[in-house]
């Protein structure tokens, strides 16, 4: 890593103050929902800014519309400025922005999975001048060692971290004058999560500014000089990071001070209500079944992604699979679900063998699953993606329903009934009609989560199911998942790195660590066990 003024990707920045100016921003989507109202920050140059907020809060959006991204998701900037080094760039192309001297990161990573690692790097840089993207390239790769060992494989068989590191360094090959950052610590490991940090701290100190968007407060108001907390696309609160973070109201809801999670056996406060015991549909009759996962290998071409992996979920259970990135746990998800198959071992749930069925017999056993990467029909409506997870369920078939038969009217009321009765179940009710592309990032998990709950499930594979969610969004979310285990009796696998979520819901606890099983016991014996500590968790998180 090249620490001083020589290096290759150092930005070179113009005087005067500040660097980015937003003045007044109103942004609205479709016409109607307006997702940002007179908001003003300023960023000054060599600084890092963080923005918090909850999903929803209009941060992402914030992000499109400085690096004139909004109308590919709909969105318009209907009012103020933006003004870059005096200059104002709202309404330009994106490219021109870039050529501006801002490039955003987006959350999620989003590389190019079958292109390899430095291809995804130069794609970054094709607005440069040959002789600056090598220049730009060698410097990433100082920055990045682990991506210069593999830059030559292809980016989908990166780690999660390793992508993350990937979608920055793309974003470093323009040279910016400004790094605009979306949830860089979005699905990572607690250690890796603090590794972030100390990039974001290291492109800062060779002269690039950064505007970070973070859910992971304690990480964004350490490496931030400065932050603003937007709440229903207001600026609620702003000033220097050390003032906020010590502020009682950021710390209990951005930090987690105070935010408890809540458990499988915590039904949560007494609202002197009657309880609602009404299950989304049937599936509450039916009994689940032990899940066996009995030494099984999965390989890649010459790679072992899980090496004699053996665990077992007991029946109406919440049981976690936690690890570094690029551990295997997605791998292992993709086993249970039928998208991957294996080399050696095998899945059985109760009496039957999963290894060797495809994806929709598993699913029709009654195995249901949300994605690491959310993967809903965004141009659709909340109500239409959550009808989809009910589609094994539907009898009638598309002849029925185009001809509106009586039969076929009955089933889709039934089938809007069971998916509106899911949706109140995650607060989605007031969404039912919207497009998922104009929905928070939070959002889109519940609602992934409610197509999988639409299927009626009697075992629920659920991949980082609050990535992305602050504290006091991901102990909601635990109290969610808590009370459907409760009413439907399901089991649940859980992949997920916000420990005080897993240990607070999860009643045992799998521990991977480059495919292989490294511990297996209840969540206070995972957290004392000196081998998880060493390879995930780390004294701090600890």
């Amino acid at each position: 890593m090249r620490t001083g003024s020589g290096s290759a990707w150092e930005a070179v920045p113009a005087p005067g103050a500040p660097l980015l100016d937003v003045d007044g921003l109103d942004v609205g989507y479709n016409g109607a929902v307006r997702a940002l109202r007179g908001v003003s920050l300023q960023v000054a140059r060599r600084g890092v800014v963080a923005v918090l907020g909850g999903n929803g809060a209009g941060k992402t959006t914030l992000l499109r519309a400085i690096s004139g991204t909004l109308g590919s998701a709909g969105g318009a900037v209907t009012g103020g400025t933006i003004r870059l080094d005096g200059r104002d760039v709202r309404g330009l192309p994106a490219a021109e922005i870039v050529r501006a001297g801002i490039a955003q990161v987006p959350e999620g990573r989003r590389v190019f999975r079958d292109l390899t690692v430095e291809e995804n790097l130069r794609a970054g840089g094709l607005t440069a001048a040959p002789r600056t993207r090598s220049a730009a390239l060698q410097g990433i790769y100082e920055l990045f060692p682990d991506l210069a060992e593999r830059r030559r494989e292809r980016a989908g068989l990166l780690s999660g971290g390793q992508q993350q590191m990937l979608a920055i360094g793309r974003g470093l090959m323009s040279r910016p004058r400004l790094l605009l950052l979306d949830e860089p610590s979005l699905g990572l490991a607690p250690q890796l999560v603090a590794r972030i940090g100390e990039i974001v701290t290291e492109i800062n100190r060779h002269g690039t500014a950064v505007l970070l968007i973070e859910q992971n407060a304690v990480m964004g108001l350490r490496v931030a000089d400065s932050a603003y907390v937007l709440e229903v696309g207001r600026v609620a609160a702003s000033g220097p990071a050390e003032v906020l973070a010590g502020s009682d109201e950021i710390r209990g809801r951005y930090l987690g001070a105070g935010a408890g999670t809540a458990s499988s056996a915590d039904p949560g406060p007494d609202d002197g209500r009657e309880p609602d015991t009404g299950p989304p549909g049937p599936a509450a009759a039916v009994r689940a079944e032990a899940l066996k996962v009995d030494g099984v290998t999965v390989r890649f071409g010459g790679v072992t992604a899980l090496a004699d992996v053996s665990f077992e979920i007991e029946p109406g259970t919440v049981h976690a699979l936690i690890g570094p990135n690029g551990a295997g746990k997605s791998t292992c998800i993709n086993v249970l679900g039928g998208a991957y198959r294996v080399a050696a071992g095998t899945v059985r749930y109760g009496d039957r063998t999963l290894t060797g069925l495809r994806a929709d017999q598993i699913a029709g056993l009654g195995v249901a699953r949300t994605f690491q990467n959310i993967s809903l029909s965004l141009d659709a409506t909340v109500a239409d993606n959550l009808l989809t997870g009910r589609h094994r369920l539907m009898r009638s078939g598309v002849l029925g329903g185009a001809l509106g038969l009586p039969r076929a009217r009955r089933e889709d009321r039934e089938h809007r009934a069971r998916a509106e009765r899911v949706a109140e179940l995650l607060g989605l009710t007031a969404l039912l009609g919207r497009s998922v592309h104009t929905l928070s990032y939070g959002d889109r998990k519940r609602v992934e989560l409610g197509r999988a709950l639409c299927a009626e499930p009697t075992l629920l594979l659920l991949d980082e199911p609050v990535a992305g969610m602050n504290p006091a969004e991901s102990a909601e979310m635990a109290a969610t998942i808590a009370e459907v285990r409760r009413e439907l009796g399901i089991s649940i696998l859980l992949v997920e790195h916000d420990m005080p979520f897993v240990m607070g819901l999860a009643e045992r606890v799998t521990v991977l660590d480059f495919g292989r099983r490294i511990a297996d016991g209840t969540p206070a014996e995972v957290q004392r066990d000196p081998e998880v500590l060493r390879a995930y968790l780390g004294s701090e998180a600890a």
